[in-house]
């Protein structure tokens, strides 16, 4: 007798692409772009002669950015799902809406954005005492988490990742208040109370998965802010910052992702660029970091002082064309700045001072708006009543920013009477050192 084994078990084929269609209404563009976590784009997406579209994507699991050139919605996307949008635009706006496997995340995603919107004027939180203040943040905590749980079977990693978003934005709400409050009330050396709780959850420090998520960075980096304030460091201190990466943070891919955010936004403003750059090395593992690090530590160095300073042309409050090249014979200290930058703000006080005490000195103190509007820019210059040389830049990519590599702002740079760098990351007006470079510079 022979016996015949049959294998009953079926080997379920694994699914590792995304199916996204959908129909575009009034469209003012013939294509979409699909871009990751970061906003890189990495897939065009072509409309159809009746705007409808349909792709196939072969992509990781997680959060992607849609839209085109003007505007863009967060996605999550896993191998699996089967989503169908419909898109409607509203001039350039873009209302979104979805069907099919994967149309749970996807619409709470959008509806969430557009339910946030109702807890966003952070200068109204400001102006509450302490007291009430944590009372409507646990408000808008509690609003927020049962807007989420109406949202039923969810996938199992969103839930997980959205459910973190949720403790983040409570507690980037609490750390602009503690931030926040002593300059909206005029008091520079205000303090939280002992009884003001961050509620870190530390767990959160060693999931990776939730490196998917595009905020999750800033929470990590949130953390690292708070630790640097209890133990009485500047936020902007670097070293430190790198130290505290290094010693809280077990898992090398997150420290890996935090270092390289935090180098790309401190190395051009850091006093001690070969220390930063060498602490950094000595952290970071993943090798393009690395390369990208280096090459721009070496552009930098170009910047050291005594080198031709880049050079800019700009309008004034008034519309007068003012030209770098055209102030030479005098110094000039530059303050970029924006009006929702709350360390720019903070350091207006100080730059007015400064403006007052070297009024009729051999000096241009001159400051250039960045990333704002125009309304916003001369509200602020007439409220706050702001002198020296008030400029506006329309745009965040002329070459002045590109060739002083400005990612991030308040920035301050000192060029001498020939239009050469003194320091291209100069001290900030607040600080002692600044005069004391300045008064050094004009004797």
């Amino acid at each position: 007798m022979s016996i015949v084994l049959i294998n009953c078990s079926k080997n379920k084929e694994q699914i590792n692409y995304v199916v996204f269609s959908g129909i575009v209404v009034n469209p003012i563009v013939d294509s979409l772009q699909l871009l990751n976590k970061n906003h890189k784009p990495i897939k065009t997406i072509y409309l159809s002669a009746d705007n409808s579209f349909k792709d196939t994507l072969f992509i990781p699991n997680g959060y992607y950015f849609l839209g085109d050139w003007n505007t863009t919605k967060q996605l999550y996307l896993r191998h699996s799902f089967n989503l169908v949008a419909k898109i409607v635009y509203h001039e350039k706006e873009a209302t979104l809406s979805f069907k099919g496997i994967g149309a749970n995340e996807n619409n709470y995603l959008y509806q969430k954005k557009e339910f946030d919107t109702n807890f966003i004027n952070y200068r109204d939180y400001l102006s509450l005492n302490e007291e009430d203040f944590l009372k409507v943040s646990d408000s808008i905590y509690t609003t927020k988490t049962n807007f989420f749980k109406t949202y039923k079977n969810l996938d199992k990693d969103f839930n997980f990742c959205e459910s973190f978003v949720l403790e983040n934005d409570r507690v980037k709400l609490l750390n602009r208040y503690r931030q926040g409050r002593g300059s909206f009330i005029g008091n520079n050396d205000f303090q939280v109370s002992d009884n003001f709780s961050y509620n870190f959850n530390n767990s959160f420090l060693s999931n990776e998965k939730l490196l998917m998520h595009p905020n999750y960075l800033n929470y990590v980096g949130s953390f690292v802010g708070f630790k640097l304030y209890k133990n009485k460091y500047e936020w902007n201190n670097t070293l430190a910052s790198f130290e505290i990466i290094d010693t809280e943070i077990n898992n090398q891919k997150i420290k890996d992702e935090l270092a390289y955010t935090t180098m790309k936004f401190a190395i051009n403003r850091t006093k001690n660029l070969d220390e930063v750059y060498s602490k950094y090395m000595s952290i970071e593992k993943n090798e393009e970091y690395r390369n990208e690090i280096e090459e721009t530590y070496l552009n930098l160095k170009k910047l050291s002082k005594g080198a031709i300073s880049p050079t800019f042309e700009l309008y004034d409050i008034n519309d007068k064309l003012v030209r770098l090249k055209d102030l030479k014979g005098k110094l000039v200290y530059i303050d970029i700045w924006a009006t929702w930058c709350i360390p720019c703000v903070q350091e207006m006080p100080a730059l007015k001072e400064l403006e007052k005490e070297f009024r009729n000195k051999e000096i241009y103190l001159v400051s250039i708006c960045y990333g704002d509007t125009k309304e916003r820019f001369r509200k602020m210059v007439k409220e706050k009543e702001l002198g020296g040389l008030q400029l506006f830049s329309p745009d965040n990519d002329i070459p002045f920013f590109k060739e002083y590599i400005l990612r991030g702002i308040p920035r301050f740079i000192l060029i001498d009477k020939e239009g050469k760098i003194i320091d291209a990351n100069a001290y900030k007006p607040s600080d002692p050192k600044l005069k004391e470079l300045i008064l050094e510079e004009l004797n």
